[in-house]
């Protein structure tokens, strides 16, 4: 019976060649994919959207950066795949590189391998919501001072949303809904009293409903810390650092600043933060 057994010489070679695999696997999961030298940058998003859809701004962010970072990174193709919204599946397909960015709510406990990009995209808008109510509660809404006095309204909210999470956290009565168009129906036909909207998104949603009797609440700031991210793959170091550094350089000549503030939606809610006349009421967002 003969018996196979590598020479010294053999398995050294085996050993080199396993180790040299396993390095040339770890160099490709650690860059984002390259064809001919450019980078290539997976978005699920519409790629012609008008300006007044929150996904317009996050996308034009993104390639500022990546534009800011072509001298040292290198030129990038940005490829836009239909939209999934933030669920399970968008996070999947990121921890699988069939997508390469999202952008979303900072999450301490996130279960997927991703990692965030620490500069708010947002800056501090994204820290405070206000209310759509109907016209004739105001009045009820005024008298609102603290958390307590706001536990005696109820809110609705979309049943997957990062926001539900602290609300029901900080012991805010919601009622939820999978659609967010049926809130707008459910707030006009009393199934709950309140439908809490950020600052910065709710300037064309006061316009498109003020003839169902939908207005915005003029006494309260909901505030809570709640920074919005890019996000990539925990193992996607190049790309996390090449859009740090792209929104680093945005920041410090500027076209941040510039693309932020020529975003209408966006400068309506720093105008609206500016308001003296509203009680912001802090929650707490625990282990969010």
């Amino acid at each position: 019976m003969s018996r196979n057994y590598l020479s010294a010489s053999g398995l050294s070679f085996v050993v080199g060649l396993v180790a040299f695999i396993f390095t040339i696997n770890l160099q490709a999961k650690e860059k984002p994919k390259q064809e001919n030298n450019i980078t290539q940058v997976v978005i699920a998003c519409e790629e012609n959207l008008k300006q007044d859809h929150d996904d317009y701004y996050y996308s034009r962010l993104l390639e500022l950066a990546l534009t800011k970072t072509i001298p040292t990174h290198g030129p990038y193709k940005l490829t836009f795949i239909p939209v999934m919204p933030i669920t399970n599946r968008l996070l999947r397909e990121i921890e699988r590189g069939r997508v390469d960015v999202t952008w979303m709510p900072y999450s301490q406990n996130q279960r997927y391998q991703l990692t965030p990009i620490p500069i708010r995209l947002l800056k501090n808008l994204s820290d405070y919501r206000v209310f759509l109510i109907r016209s004739q509660d105001q009045d009820g809404f005024s008298k609102v001072k603290t958390l307590a006095d706001l536990r005696k309204f109820k809110g609705g909210i979309g049943s997957h949303w990062p926001d539900r999470r602290v609300m029901e956290e900080n012991g805010l009565p919601l009622v939820l809904s999978m659609s967010y168009f049926n809130l707008f129906k459910m707030l006009k036909s009393n199934r709950f009293d309140y439908f809490s909207r950020g600052v910065y998104q709710v300037r064309t949603e006061v316009d498109t409903h003020a003839d169902q009797g939908i207005t915005l609440e003029k006494s309260l700031f909901l505030r809570y810390e709640n920074p919005v991210y890019f996000y990539v793959r925990s193992d996607n170091i190049e790309l996390a650092a090449r859009i740090e550094k792209g929104l680093k350089m945005a920041i410090a000549d500027g076209s941040f600043n510039e693309l932020f503030s020529s975003i209408d939606n966006l400068r309506w809610g720093e105008k609206l933060l500016k308001e003296k006349n509203r009680t912001t009421i802090q929650l707490t967002t625990f282990n969010q």
